[in-house]
């Protein structure tokens, strides 16, 4: 009698081709200054636990159609993950969770939770997640971040040559008629790219 394997949440991520991305949102008004240094900060906070959104190719951003808060992502811009099995994912939940410095109200993340935090989203998701390596920046466009300039702070349109000057070394993703793309500098085209392509093996 074989025994059932443990449960992998990189596996499970993997069959959802659900990315794993910490977005710049109003909620960052903690952050000094906002859009572009908070994702080049989030980069070095891998032993911090911050806030992410899975995201699948046919998701949508908040400024694609519809009203903002029902979007499958918390913003337009963010930093794309990767994570281990073991003790990367600290919570999940298929809404807001109110995750802080308190803590989370998500739950543990098993197979079920899992499931039920893509299964039942309505709108963007929440998964609390810690240790994680930097794999590039996902984009929805049009795009809209928040910034802090001096005494005023608030949401501002921005292109994608603006998010390819703040982020000239990292890889440019995001998802286009329900296929995930990549941005080629070189060419300056988008391209298909397959859930294996953006994260690794």
């Amino acid at each position: 009698m074989s025994s059932q394997p443990p449960f992998s949440i990189r596996s499970f991520l993997r069959n959802q081709e659900a990315l794993l991305v910490h977005f710049n949102t109003p909620m960052s008004t903690k952050h000094p200054t906002g859009f572009p240094a908070d994702l080049e900060d989030a980069k070095t906070l891998c032993g911090q636990r911050l806030s992410f959104c899975t995201i699948q190719k046919n998701d949508r951003g908040p400024w694609q159609g519809g009203h903002p808060a029902n979007a499958n992502a918390a913003g337009s811009v963010g930093l794309v993950v990767d994570v281990n099995d073991i003790g990367s994912v600290v919570t999940v939940d298929w809404n807001d969770s109110g995750s802080g410095e308190a803590g989370s109200a998500g739950l543990p993340p098993d197979e079920p939770t899992c499931a039920d935090s893509i299964a039942k989203r309505t709108t963007s998701n929440e998964w609390w997640v810690q240790d994680y390596t930097p794999l590039g920046i996902f984009v929805f466009l049009p795009a809209m971040v928040f910034v802090k300039r001096g005494g005023e702070q608030g949401e501002i349109d921005v292109n994608l040559e603006d998010i390819l000057a703040a982020y000239p070394s990292d890889r440019i993703f995001s998802s286009l008629k329900g296929t995930f793309h990549e941005f080629d500098r070189v060419a300056g085209q988008w391209y298909p790219v397959t859930y294996g392509q953006i994260v690794p093996p």
